[in-house]
């Protein structure tokens, strides 16, 4: 039998690859297995998957053409069940043979270094999460700066109408909306209201003899600070999960190089390590 007809056998193109064989078998084998399908045809398709299963990876050599030869039935009959038996076998094979590379595989997970930097980036993760829920808590500081240079029309949002970009004294950028005039012409003092673990910038607010107005900010880490505090939590929820899923493997990887990369840039970007080490008051 040529090996083309093997991967008809299968339902796969003669261009299918070991593993697209291996992930097909698996498939048919539960549907035709005799456990499972006490159907007299569905054992003899249980036979032929397996044989084809095994010879297109290798593990049988493709057969040669034999003389037809006279049988009697009960010898049909008894070659049809060693065949199954031999079927089943193999399929038994298969499956220990892949709990096995399953359960090294999550072995080496869960006791590498990698493991050990995900547990770490949990216990961190929880804590900057913390500090970022908190910070819609606590009082804000307000510290003084002065406006130095701005524009009222650079972008639009929607809900927010035109944001200016502002530039200070102590070169910092905001984006601010219902900028006016009377931000630069009447006074050039303000104060910049921040967070109060992190800085994170907030509003704008001028003070002055007749009256004070506050310009609310955009574009900035405390108006999506609550999606970080999530992101955060994937690297404790991985730990807390630890499961034998595909699940567990994208989260797994999701903390190692996503969340981690995420947590250093947060942390050593702003000063907001020195704000972590003193609470907020530095």
């Amino acid at each position: 039998m040529p090996r083309s007809k093997y991967y008809k056998i299968l339902g796969l193109q003669s261009s299918a690859s070991e593993n697209e064989v291996r992930k097909k078998y698996r498939l048919l084998a539960m549907k035709y297995h005799p456990d499972r399908n006490e159907n007299e045809s569905a054992q003899e398709k249980f036979i032929e998957i397996t044989e084809a299963y095994e010879i297109l990876t290798g593990k049988k050599a493709l057969p040669k053409s034999a003389k037809k030869t006279t049988t009697t039935a009960a010898e049909k009959q008894r070659n049809r069940e060693e065949r199954v038996k031999e079927a089943q076998k193999r399929y038994k094979e298969q499956v220990l043979k892949e709990y096995l590379e399953n359960e090294r595989y999550y072995q080496s997970l869960i006791n590498g270094k990698r493991w050990k930097i995900i547990r770490l980036s949990a216990v961190i993760g929880a804590l900057l999460s913390l500090f970022i829920l908190l910070d819609y808590i606590l009082p804000h500081h307000f510290e003084k700066d002065s406006v130095t240079q701005f524009k009222r029309n650079v972008t639009v949002q929607s809900g927010s109408g035109v944001i200016g970009l502002v530039k200070t004294q102590r070169e910092n950028q905001y984006w601010v909306s219902r900028i006016d005039y009377d931000l630069f012409a009447r006074t050039r003092d303000v104060y910049v209201e921040s967070s109060w673990i992190f800085h994170n910038a907030i509003r704008l607010h001028t003070r002055g003899k007749l009256h004070s107005t506050t310009y609310p900010m955009h574009f900035n880490y405390y108006s999506f600070a609550w999606l970080l505090a999530i992101f955060f939590f994937v690297p404790l929820g991985t730990v807390l999960y630890k499961r034998k899923k595909i699940s567990f493997t994208f989260f797994y990887f999701l903390s190692y190089y996503g969340v981690n990369a995420l947590i250093v840039l947060y942390f050593f970007t702003g000063n907001r390590w020195a704000h972590v080490l003193t609470l907020g008051f530095i």
